[in-house]
């Protein structure tokens, strides 16, 4: 996995801002789901916005605080990248290039040409180039 540094401090103070930033509109979030018909507020928004306060506070003035949350995060970070990848990866690869695959074998299609053919002297085959003219070097485009 990647090595990513978490004792610089401008990453601390970045993590911090932007961790209340995320606990601000998962609060407001909140506020917005009970205007919308909730009947009692339960205190979690504005537990949402005492730990923005926190991150914000401690990013803006103590960022070293905050390195064992980061790298507590950057670790869960890492997980997910390792495990997402390899799901996404696994399902483009099973669902585009493994039925192409199938269906170009069904098919007989082969635009390598790479079938033996027992008779032939080499497999070499002459790429079609145009002749030297000194005109494509100058528009080679």
């Amino acid at each position: 996995m990647i090595d990513i540094d978490t004792s610089d401090k401008k990453e601390q103070r970045n993590f911090g801002l932007v961790m209340a930033g995320a606990f601000i509109v998962l609060g407001f979030m909140r506020f917005g789901l009970h205007w919308r018909g909730a009947e009692e507020m339960p205190p979690l928004p504005y537990g949402f916005f005492a730990a923005a306060l926190v991150f914000g506070i401690l990013g803006l003035a103590a960022p070293k605080a905050l390195k064992p949350i980061f790298d507590v995060w950057i670790k869960i970070a890492q997980v997910l990248n390792f495990i997402v990848t390899h799901v996404v990866l696994s399902i483009a690869f099973f669902l585009t290039v493994l039925p192409i695959g199938i269906l170009m074998r069904l098919t007989g299609n082969d635009p390598l040409d790479r079938a033996l053919d027992a008779d032939a002297e080499s497999y070499w085959q002459d790429a079609d180039t145009p002749a030297d003219d000194p005109e494509g070097y100058t528009k080679q485009y």
